[in-house]
């Protein structure tokens, strides 16, 4: 039974790093930039191109990981 649940984890998390997380970083990073565009107005211009860096890190490590 150990042995089983040993192997469902082992593939719950290989799957996920491997399936799941370009998703993930490609989401988060599209949904960082699309919050920070309606924020223009409202946050200082040095955090808008630091939180536009994130989503864009975020959309290429997303993107790399999906081509391997």
């Amino acid at each position: 039974m150990a042995e089983a649940i040993k192997n469902f984890i082992i593939s719950f998390f290989t799957a996920f790093f491997t399936k799941w997380l370009e998703d993930f970083f490609i989401f988060t990073g599209a949904v960082v930039i699309i919050v920070n565009t309606y924020l223009i107005t409202i946050v200082d211009g040095n955090i808008l191109a630091g939180n536009y860096l994130l989503g864009t890190i975020l959309i290429i490590t997303g993107v790399a990981i999906a081509k391997k």
